[in-house]
Formats: C-alpha cells, structure tokens, sequence
C-alpha cells in the first residue's frame, strides 16, 4: 500500500520499537487491562529426571496460563491485527481454521472483548457447530461460522484478501501475517526473559508464524528449534523462504516428530504426554506442545543438545485440544 497504517510494522525500525508503540496502544484500553491478557508471562524451571541426569536445565515460558480462554500463543498473534482493525475502522474480524482450531476460538473471545463481529471459515463441509467442544464455545461467544469444502478452504487461505470488504479486517489463518509476527515476537518480552542467558529456545511450528517472529526477537548465540506438526518437504523450504536474511545457522526445523502429520498422534505419543504430566504437572496437548517435548527429550537423549545446554520451551497453550483425545486417567 502506498501509505501504510498508522500500526503496520515499520522498515528499518528496530524491533524493540516497534513493539514498544503496540504495547503502548494495547496498555491503554482499560477492556485489555482488566483481561489479564496484558499481565506478564511467568517462566518455570522445570524437574524432570532425564533433563537433569544429562545435565541440561530446562526452563518453561508459560504462554498457556496467561489466560482461561484465550490460549498461548494465539493471543500474541492477533492483538497487532486486533490493532489494526481498530486503526482503520474496521467493526468485523474473519479468519480461518479447522474443526478444532484455538485460533478461531481464541479470536471468538477477544474480538467480542474488544466490540467487533467475528466470522470463522471453516475446514470441512461435512462439520456443524455440534461437531466438538472448540466450534460450540466459539459460536456461544459470538463467533459466525461457515463451513466449506476443503478445495474452498485451501482457495480462501491462499488469496484471503479476496474475503475483505468494507469495514472487515481479514486475518490470515493462525494469524500468519506481519503483525503476527511481530506479536509472536513480543512474547520473550512480556515474559522479561533475558534470551541471551538461553543456549536454545524449543517451540512447536504449525503454520511457522510464532517460530518466525521468535527468531527475529533473539541475539544471534540462541539457537531456535522448531518441532513440526505437519508433514512432508514443504515444510523446512517455507520456514527457509521465511528466514531468508536472517543468520544461517541460527534455527533448525525438527521433522522427525509429526506422528504423521497435523492432528495424527500414536499411542506412544499419548503415552508420554500422560506420563510427563504425571512427573512433571505439566500439561502438554497433542497437536503441538506434547510432540515439541517429546522431540525436546530425544534432542538431549541424542545429544543434539549438549550436556551443559540451557533450553528454553515455549508453551504455546493449545491445551483445549486435550479434549478430543483419550489422554485423562
């Protein structure tokens, strides 16, 4: 566009800057405030007998307990776009997802919150808003759902500026887009993590937004790993085209631990989230973050991880989507 808005993120500005004007602008809707969604991340170390007996400290930032609703992550990626929306206007927010999407029930609740109309395209044709737990709350929190045929849907998320309209801010699914990223980016600094203490920050990938905005928010001696829920090649060639101009060497994308691709698990997987909570309290969802540790434990098991190393996990919330898998005594 050849005058950008007020809030799109600005070239040549440091990132800390740019950052620090969003923050500004959230801190002063008193509706935000008394969210909890402003509050600040705590970071736990976590006591795991595999972790210390390799003698690697393992440190968890806890994005799934920022808010009852609104999980992890998905925050962070939709409040520059929320922001946005407001700058110009906009009274309607659309965006896309499958049946069992944290991203659409994420944006049902905030985009209420803050007085817009919420629309979700929705994966499947065959579904309805009585299909599962996610698609239920997300229209009793206000949210217009339309389900389409999957070639639609891959249509829509391909070109999503073809559903803009007058007074509709058009959010790309999982919130990928720049202000995404930048708010995925911000989540080191609301938790005051100090990244440079970090040899290595470990985050589950979906559509690669966060892990893209994470690297742009960390000094080069961090490591970025990224544990992939989706299979095939496609994967590691997009996250490259992303981190193109960023230093080489600075992230490695793990595909060894999909189970066979967004959404498939096995029971070895279920398993290990059942016992880690166990051990540990920690809960981990299927989708993501159980498969993200999981691949965390065989990194230090292998030593890709070296004796010594201090990780930093980012729990990315998603923990609704426990509800669709046999993972509770």
């Amino acid at each position: 566009d050849p005058s950008p808005p007020k809030f799109m993120p600005i070239p040549d500005t440091p990132l800390s800057q740019q950052i620090a004007c969003f923050e500004t602008a959230l801190a002063a809707d008193p509706r935000l405030q008394a969210s909890g969604l402003l509050a600040t991340l705590d970071i736990d170390t976590l006591s795991y007998a595999l972790f210390e007996a390799c003698s690697v400290q393992v440190d968890v930032l806890r994005a799934d307990q920022l808010h009852p609703v609104v999980s992890g992550n998905k925050w962070f990626k939709l409040k520059y776009n929320l922001l946005q929306a407001q700058r110009d206007g906009c009274r309607e927010l659309l965006s896309f997802g499958g049946a069992w999407s944290n991203h659409l029930h994420a944006l049902a609740y905030v985009g209420g919150l803050l007085g817009f109309k919420t629309c979700g395209i929705v994966r499947g044709n065959e579904l309805d808003t009585a299909a599962n737990p996610m698609l239920a709350e997300a229209q009793a929190l206000g949210m217009e759902l339309e389900f389409v045929s999957r070639q639609q849907f891959r249509y829509y998320r391909e070109a999503p500026r073809q559903l803009a309209a007058n007074l509709r801010w058009v959010i790309p699914e999982g919130g990928d887009n720049q202000l995404g990223q930048l708010g995925a980016a911000s989540m080191l600094l609301q938790a005051h993590a100090v990244a440079g203490e970090y040899s290595h920050v470990v985050v589950a990938v979906g559509t690669g937004c966060t892990f893209a905005g994470l690297r742009q928010a960390l000094p080069d001696s961090v490591k970025l790993v990224g544990v992939s829920a989706l299979k095939g090649a496609w994967v590691e060639q997009d996250m490259a085209r992303r981190m193109r101009g960023l230093p080489a060497g600075g992230w490695y994308l793990d595909q060894a631990h999909h189970f066979g691709g967004f959404g498939k698990v096995t029971p070895d997987l279920l398993s290990f989230i059942r016992g880690f909570g166990d051990n540990t309290g920690l809960l981990l969802d299927p989708i993501y973050t159980g498969k993200a540790m999981m691949a965390l434990q065989d990194l230090i098991s292998e030593s890709m991880i070296p004796c010594g190393s201090r990780v930093l996990f980012v729990h990315s919330g998603g923990l609704q989507g426990r509800r669709g898998f046999p993972i509770t005594h």
